[in-house]
């Protein structure tokens, strides 16, 4: 997990985490149980984009993922309860910007400064053979036909 309970209640009032998480209208605590849904949503998430990139999961997590997955966690929340037409604007702006750097991040324009020994590697499959050596594809073929005489 690239958060925690801790971190998002960090960024939202306790007044507001407990009306976006507790479905019961005379609640006085959060409901801790989908907070930690919504904190797995936004850390699935952001390991969907990873995943191709960097060798899951990402231990220790870098610093960069805990405020895009805080912006996702917290419009997972808000969607609970409000219609996606009337999101405040900066909710959905940090969230729609939090899909961007993602996006960025897959794309290798923004690098999450892991070590590059950490970084997932495309498996081999066909093209690596069978002594390890990567680059040069091995194929199988029947005998040459001699097609001269048609």
């Amino acid at each position: 997990m690239y958060i925690s309970r801790e971190d998002l209640a960090a960024a939202v009032s306790r007044t507001e985490l407990i009306q976006l998480s507790n479905d019961d209208g005379y609640g006085s605590e959060p409901d801790w149980a989908i907070v930690d849904r919504a904190i797995a949503y936004a850390c699935e998430l952001a390991d969907g984009y990873l995943m191709g990139r960097y060798t899951l999961p990402l231990d220790p997590a870098p610093s960069l993922l805990r405020p895009i997955c805080t912006d996702i966690a917290r419009w997972w929340l808000h969607q609970r309860r409000i219609n996606t037409a009337d999101f405040p604007k900066p909710l959905e702006a940090a969230h729609a910007n939090a899909v961007k750097l993602l996006e960025q991040i897959r794309d290798g324009k923004i690098h999450l400064g892991v070590r590059v020994g950490d970084t997932a590697e495309p498996s081999g499959g066909a093209v690596e053979q069978a002594h390890g050596e990567r680059g040069a594809y091995q194929v199988r073929a029947n005998s040459r036909q001699d097609w001269s005489g048609y």
